[in-house]
């Protein structure tokens, strides 16, 4: 076994390049371009709270009902999962958990799509 990992590490030697590309002596700069600042600094909105960038509150209300019904879908997935499981191990407990939390998913999702 000694040997094979030994054959290993020395076939990893021998096929890397004579210079690694991290200790190469050309360094290259870390820093953005004056250029990529200015036009950075072009794109940059000015200070302030402009009044067409807010958000209204339907919109918040659409995030919210989105995210609840992606909870739900997580949660009946991460059920069926546990109902599966307690079912193959012959575990009452899991089983019932598990469709318990399918159950809060499902209304999470419910609520969600009214």
């Amino acid at each position: 076994m000694r040997m094979l990992v030994a054959g290993f590490a020395l076939l990893a030697l021998a096929a890397t390049p004579d210079r690694m590309v991290a200790q190469s002596a050309a360094s290259l700069p870390i820093a953005p371009s004056r250029g990529t600042l200015v036009a950075a600094a072009d794109l940059r909105l000015p200070g302030g709270r402009l009044f067409g960038l807010e958000r209204p509150a339907a919109g918040q209300v659409i995030q919210q009902a989105r995210s609840n019904r992606r909870q739900g879908e997580i949660m009946m997935i991460v059920g069926a999962a546990g109902i599966v499981t307690g079912l193959l191990i012959d575990e009452d407990l899991i089983t019932i958990a598990g469709a318990v939390v399918g159950g809060v998913g499902l209304y999470f999702y419910l609520q969600a799509t009214r």
